[in-house]
């Protein structure tokens, strides 16, 4: 039963529920999803700090200053960061301060180095104009007791700082969704084989072994089967800790088409087994005991846009991530495309910025086989069902890759 792309999308999203949390060493949490809601412990900064090197002061008594109405004061102290001052400034004193350090008591300003003439003991301000703003407040980023980051957080390097920052070294994430893969048929071979005639190498299992990680999963290579539906079940039941289940080829209707005679033999309740969009429309999903089973084209420009968009949008949902979808712009394109289709199509293109707009190009390799034009495009143009041919300067619906 077709099904319409929008459609098998939500479907398959209702099958699948976030998953567990897991406690995870902060040095291993790069890029992983927050399954937990951090609370600041403390302020940031922890006290009034210098962000300058330079004399801590009272800023109304050195703002005048200028070169020819210079500040004269008296250095009674230094500072570095990681120590405390010594002495309270005073009317008439300054502090030398280090970046970083704690502003000594009775300072309300610090005044760059480059702004001063030093004479051992004396300090002559020469430029006093907002030296008052020199001072990084107790507080002043962050508050004891507020809410930094949320649950679903993609741990970026904003997210490593600030966790390093509150002391948090043993975050809870979300759990990656482990993903078998399967390549079916008997014509492949392993990467490393020499080709034999009527031979080609296993390339689906690795371009998707990317794409799930991509998504945040965690694939699992389970191997190659033949042509042969119990070849292809033992590979299915050699492992029974993924979450979901990917063969590639076999997902049609040919003689060699064994994948929906494996769903029945093994009791996969079918959902749908293709979807209108091209490339990619044979898609045959199931589900059984809570686990989704994907089988996609063999064909790996097929498989790859396939993944993308209707089994890429699960493995976020189950990842514990907010955003499921790429984003989408509308651009103009920079070449004509010429290919009438009655359903909904996807074009590797190339998108670039043009002098008043986002330029797209349809890069030239588009068939179901061909992968050079994945290893260069940044970009989908999206294509609805039913569109006559498109000239240069159309404006097209452009998914982004990057």
């Amino acid at each position: 039963m077709a099904i319409q792309l929008e459609a098998a999308q939500q479907l398959l999203l209702s099958q699948v529920q976030v998953l567990p949390a897991e406690q995870i060493r902060f040095e291993d949490c790069w890029q992983r999803i927050l399954a937990q809601e951090v609370i600041a412990d403390s302020d940031f900064p922890p006290f009034d700090r210098s962000p300058l090197d330079g004399y801590a002061l009272i800023a109304l008594e050195a703002a005048p200053a200028t070169a020819d109405n210079p500040v004269v004061l008296t250095e009674i102290d230094s500072v570095s960061a990681g120590s405390l001052a010594t002495a309270t400034v005073y009317p008439g004193t300054a502090c030398r301060i280090m970046t970083g350090a704690p502003v000594p008591p009775g300072a309300t300003g610090v005044v760059r180095l480059e702004d001063t003439q030093v004479h051992g003991k004396q300090v002559t301000v020469v430029a006093g104009a907002g030296l008052d703003k020199n001072i990084c407040f107790r507080g002043e980023e962050i508050a004891a007791g507020s809410a930094v980051l949320a649950p679903g957080t993609k741990i970026n390097m904003g997210a490593m700082g600030l966790l390093a920052m509150l002391g948090q070294t043993h975050p809870f994430v979300y759990r990656r969704p482990a993903v078998g893969l399967i390549a079916t048929g008997s014509e492949l071979v392993t990467p490393g084989s020499p080709l034999e005639p009527g031979k080609i190498r296993n390339s689906n299992s690795y371009m998707l072994s990317a794409q799930v990680r991509d998504a945040g999963g965690n694939p699992l290579l389970l191997g190659t089967a033949r042509d042969d539906v119990g070849d292809i079940i033992r590979l299915i039941r050699s492992r029974n800790d993924y979450d979901v289940c990917i063969t590639t080829g076999g997902a049609s209707v040919g003689d060699y088409d064994l994948i929906g005679e494996v769903f029945e033999r093994m009791g996969i309740e079918i959902l749908f087994d293709r979807v209108n969009m091209k490339p990619g429309m044979p898609v045959l999903a199931g589900v059984k005991d809570g686990i989704l089973f994907i089988g996609l084209s063999g064909n790996p420009a097929a498989a790859s846009i396939a993944f993308e968009q209707v089994v890429r949008p699960v493995l976020l949902k189950m990842g514990g991530q907010k955003e499921w979808w790429r984003p989408v712009v509308r651009a103009k394109l920079a070449a004509g495309f010429h290919k009438g289709s009655e359903s909904k199509r996807f074009v590797w293109a190339r998108m670039r910025q043009g002098e008043e707009y986002l330029l797209v190009e349809p890069l030239r390799l588009q068939g179901n086989g061909m992968l050079q034009s994945a290893l260069h495009a940044n970009a989908l143009i999206v294509i609805p069902a039913n569109s006559p041919p498109l000239p240069v300067g159309t404006e097209v619906e452009t998914m982004l890759l990057v």
